[in-house]
């Protein structure tokens, strides 16, 4: 029985894809829980359990109430097409189904079944290309989910990827795909010790060791056998599986372990494996039989494949199987091959007028089997083609009833906006009038508080400096003027010194006072003055007095370029504000250093003064520029320096900013515009 090698590789897929779903009806092996499957869905499994034919009128009438979404239809009506032997429907209805995302989302199981089962119709087809793109296509979408069912399906798909690429002689890419599904779920079945699992594992491992024996890979076969062998016995070791399934299984793997013995030499063997599968119960079933009639044609025992013949042409005809090409090729042609190389020749004579009587009734059998396919699928594409132009007409009547109603309804609300509007516009006018007044009484009276807040923390901050020191001159004019006073020289030289700083302290925040008022004022200060950033520094540098301090180290470091740098501003400004800056420093630097640097950027000149005193948090960069702000309660002073200095620079068209990346104290860079 010398098969053509696509004959046996269709035959062998098919019966595996037979063993598969009876296994899993066997043993509640679906991938399908019963979570999964509602009312609905049981209602089109009981019909395929009796009549395909109902089960299509089933799905009719589910589509008819909405009961389940196009997706599902278009999968069950896929499955029973692939039952009635009907492929090129069942391609088509599965297409559908994988259409969109509904089946992913509902139930990922099914989703990434249909699938597989597209891709095992283009493989029967012959299409491996098709085959192979459609089970790679699910392989990437299965990568992204991380659940159990999905790391099971990866493997599933990436078998069928390996399937499809030993097809087309990709050895290689194959058996590292086939490695690596059958790694995943041997890990799965041996972490949960699920029997889906399990048996997801012992069905991959087969088809695997399958595939190489159908391709004639028998070195490779070998080492497969070993692996199937491993995943089978924990298959039938399991309390869930039947005894039907455990005999198959072990019955199919004995005959693959038999024809890989032989084909690799090894005869002895591989005839004591046939011998005890001849015991078992399996043998004497139909499958069982046509793995022992695989074993016998390959083995080249022609008078016990001969012998066996009247059986197999016994299944052939129970199970009714139609005059079909594939009928041909699996069974008559191999019955005359067996009768022919055992020399039984008469036999072979009249299988071969069975042949010849057969290929009229072959092709009409495939004429009348596509026809009725496609008139399946022409009916199918006429139906949608109807429910498609009867939307179209629904949507258009929908469209031009919504059309009227919106044009009725703008007319009514044009009419009654142009009354509204007449009857609201006078009122609108009026309560416009009435809201202007109460803006310009609210921002009045706004302006108002905020003046007199603004007043009372004036008058609060200034009299508590002014206090200080008048307090000490009059202690001082109580002590000169107190009847027996005596003082010595050098008292009398403290006091008139301490009357001095008071006094000046006096002066000096009058001066800052006005200073303060006219740093309030937005005019532009003129820039007439053609001086160098050596002068500006040199004169604030003496009106500081920061040079005279003896807690204070002071530098000035000019940078190559800024000595007699020219520059065209106001010296008197640019002088205060940079003493200002210095005093700054020398206030709240009691130790320490203090530097002035002078540096030039591309547009600008920056006088930059760095201490090492108690510094200012970055939160703090703006808020101490607002006037009487201290963050330090315990150091004297109005806190209007700062804002005085930054508002005479802005006004010089340049600024002043506090460089918070500077870590040992303070460092504020006050920068003038370049102009010469």
């Amino acid at each position: 029985m010398n098969k053509n090698k696509h004959a046996i590789a269709f035959a062998v897929w098919v019966f595996t894809l037979l063993l598969a779903v009876s296994c899993q009806k066997a043993n509640n092996g679906s991938r399908l829980t019963v979570k999964e499957i509602d009312y609905n869905d049981s209602l089109v499994y009981a019909a395929m359990e009796h009549d395909y034919n109902q089960a299509l009128l089933v799905v009719d009438s589910l589509e008819d109430v909405h009961a389940l979404y196009d997706a599902k239809i278009n999968f069950y009506r896929a499955q029973i097409h692939y039952k009635m032997g009907q492929e090129l429907s069942a391609e088509l209805y599965y297409k559908k189904a994988l259409t969109g995302n509904e089946l992913y989302k509902d139930q990922p199981s099914i989703f990434y079944f249909a699938y597989d089962q597209l891709s095992t119709i283009l493989t029967i087809k012959g299409d491996q290309q098709g085959a192979l793109a459609t089970a790679t296509e699910a392989y990437s979408i299965a990568q992204k989910d991380k659940t159990e069912s999905g790391q099971e399906w990866q493997a599933i798909l990436l078998h069928d990827i390996g399937y499809c690429q030993m097809q087309l002689s990709r050895t290689a890419e194959a058996e590292k795909n086939f490695t690596h599904a059958y790694n995943t779920l041997k890990r799965l079945a041996l972490q949960t010790g699920k029997y889906d699992h399990i048996y997801s594992w012992a069905r991959v491992a087969y088809n695997i060791m399958d595939a190489y024996t159908t391709t004639n890979n028998f070195e490779q076969a070998e080492k497969w056998v070993v692996a199937a062998e491993e995943a089978i016995n924990r298959l039938v070791e399991s309390p869930d599986c039947s005894k039907r399934t455990a005999e198959e299984y072990l019955g199919s793997l004995g005959t693959h372990k038999a024809i890989v013995l032989i084909k690799t030499g090894k005869r002895q063997q591989a005839d004591k494996i046939h011998r005890d599968f001849l015991k078992s119960d399996y043998s004497k079933t139909s499958i069982g039989l046509v793995d022992n009639a695989e074993y016998l044609e390959l083995a080249e025992r022609w008078d016990d494949l001969a012998d066996l013949v009247p059986k197999l042409d016994s299944l052939a005809r129970s199970w009714a199987m139609p005059k079909s090409m594939y009928y041909l090729k699996t069974y008559l042609i191999p019955f005359f091959n067996a009768y022919q190389k055992s020399g039984r020749h008469e036999k072979a004579l009249m299988t071969a007028q069975r042949i010849a009587e057969s290929i009229d009734s072959v092709e009409e059998y495939e004429r009348k089997h596509n026809a009725a396919e496609l008139a399946i699928i022409y009916e199918t594409r006429e139906k949608e083609a109807k429910i498609a132009e009867q939307e179209r007409a629904m949507t258009q009547q929908r469209i031009l009833a919504v059309s009227i109603a919106m044009l009725l309804i703008i007319i009514f609300l044009m009419i009654f906006t142009y009354h509204r509007y007449r009857s609201s516009k006078r009122l609108a006018e009026k309560n416009q009038e009435l809201e202007q007044k109460n803006k310009e009484l609210t921002i009045a009276n706004a302006r108002a508080n905020e003046s007199s807040q603004m007043k009372t923390n004036f008058i609060r901050q200034i009299s508590h400096e002014i206090r200080t020191p008048l307090n000490i001159l009059n202690g001082f004019a109580q002590v000169i003027t107190g009847k027996d006073v005596e003082l010595g020289a050098e008292e009398k030289q403290d006091i008139r010194q301490r009357i001095k700083e008071n006094s000046m302290r006096i002066t000096e925040l009058v001066n800052k006072m006005l200073e303060l008022s006219e740093a309030s004022s937005q005019t532009i200060i003129e820039r007439t003055d053609e001086t160098t950033t050596k002068i500006i520094a040199d004169q604030a540098i003496e009106n500081s007095g920061i040079l005279h301090t003896d807690h204070i180290k002071f530098d000035l470091q000019l940078q190559e370029g800024t000595e007699e740098f020219h520059l065209l501003t106001n010296q008197r400004y640019a002088t205060r504000a940079l003493v200002l800056l210095l005093d700054n420093a020398k206030k709240f630097t009691k130790e320490g250093e203090v530097r002035l640097i002078i540096s030039q950027k591309p547009s600008e000149i920056a006088f930059i003064v760095e201490d090492t005193g108690i510094g200012v948090p970055a939160k703090q960069a703006e808020h101490i520029f607002e006037a009487f702000v201290q963050l330090d309660e315990y150091y004297d002073g109005t806190g209007i320096g700062l804002s005085v200095a930054r508002s005479i620079v802005r006004r010089l068209g340049g600024d002043i900013v506090l460089d918070t990346t500077y870590q040992e104290g303070a460092r504020f860079v006050m920068t003038l515009p370049k102009e010469t």
